[in-house]
């Protein structure tokens, strides 16, 4: 790319983190495209822009932005890098999409799960992997609310760097986020399905609960787990900088929530899996919790707080109970769960 060239970010999805992602490129002056498959995003992002708001600051971002109804009118100029931020069990059904309407553009997959990148590569020649670490919920077909600027990690899949992960990386510096960049993607990737895990009891759990013992520690005992069958499997989760917790610190940070004061939800911004129970659409919690199941039962480790918990999620999108639907107890309540 020539010095003063204009970047242009193509964004497939419109989701949370699509909408928080676009925007804040957007402020940046990257020139921004959503890819979308509802009509009503599509007219709400080319009539009224990208509005995100922080609730824990009171800033709100509005910025003007192109929107295409699908992959089949994909935008004369080609983009300079392309966000996939679809939900993972979306991946596969899009990506041969991707790789005929952008053959030659960087492809990163902005998505948690570990999956996405392997799925892409078979339809795309070029592919980062980034780890988003903030939460967001969308609240409207083009509107997002957050709370700060936020994190990424990314890098070449399935390892290494370059010019193409070095741009993507100024963009989102540029954009405010806190950038590291990996030479191991997929670590961090590891690393970030395993605090994920957390994300449904968080969803699940009245918030009368998570001012209690109970609710930490079933946390604290899902990151446990999930390490303990790690181990076993040889499998790396960490971050490349070392600016993103380990599984040993994250168990001991829960642990001292409680008394730090840092175990409640003080804003209105929620995870994807409280608003897929809102909305009562898919959910992607319950993948990650299945994956450390089936790496427990390769590898003879017990898992019986993700079963537990994995049991609760299920029931809850089943029978539509909608977020926040449970006492901690419910979750808390298996024989050894809570040390009894």
């Amino acid at each position: 790319m020539m010095r003063g060239e204009l970047r242009r970010i193509a964004i497939v999805g419109a989701g949370a983190v699509g909408l928080v992602a676009g925007a804040r490129l957007a402020s940046a002056g990257r020139a921004v495209r959503f890819f979308v498959r509802g009509q009503e995003a599509a007219l709400a992002i080319e009539r009224d822009g990208v509005r995100v708001e922080d609730p824990g600051s009171g800033e709100i971002v509005r910025v003007r932005a192109e929107a295409s109804l699908g992959l089949g009118h994909a935008a004369t100029a080609a983009p300079s890098a392309v966000l996939l931020c679809v939900r993972s069990c979306d991946t596969e059904l899009v990506a041969p999409a991707i790789g005929a309407a952008f053959p030659r553009v960087p492809v990163a997959c902005v998505q948690n799960h570990v999956v996405n990148e392997a799925i892409l590569s078979e339809y795309v020649p070029r592919v980062l992997g980034v780890v988003w670490r903030q939460t967001c919920t969308r609240v409207a077909p083009n509107a997002a609310v957050t709370l700060g600027r936020g994190r990424v990690v990314l890098g070449a899949y399935p390892q290494g760097g370059g010019e193409d992960v070095d741009a993507l990386a100024e963009d989102f510096r540029a954009a405010g986020f806190d950038v590291g960049v990996s030479q191991r993607i997929a670590d961090d990737k590891w690393l970030k399905l395993c605090i994920n895990l957390m994300s449904t009891p968080n969803a699940l759990v009245h918030p009368r609960d998570h001012t209690t013992q109970a609710f930490v520690e079933i946390k604290a005992r899902l990151l446990e787990e999930a390490r303990a069958v790690l181990d076993a499997a040889g499998i790396p989760a960490r971050s490349c900088d070392g600016r993103d917790r380990s599984l040993d610190q994250e168990i001991e940070f829960q642990r001292a929530s409680l008394a730090q004061g840092t175990s409640a939800r003080r804003l209105p911004v929620y995870n994807q899996i409280w608003a897929a129970l809102r909305d009562r659409r898919a959910v992607e919690g319950d993948e990650y919790h299945r994956l450390i199941l089936e790496l427990g039962r390769r590898h003879g480790i017990p898992t019986p707080v993700n079963a537990h918990v994995l049991q609760m999620l299920e029931r809850a999108r089943d029978e539509g109970l909608g977020p926040e639907c449970l006492a901690v107890h419910q979750l808390f309540e298996q024989e050894g769960a809570a040390g009894r």
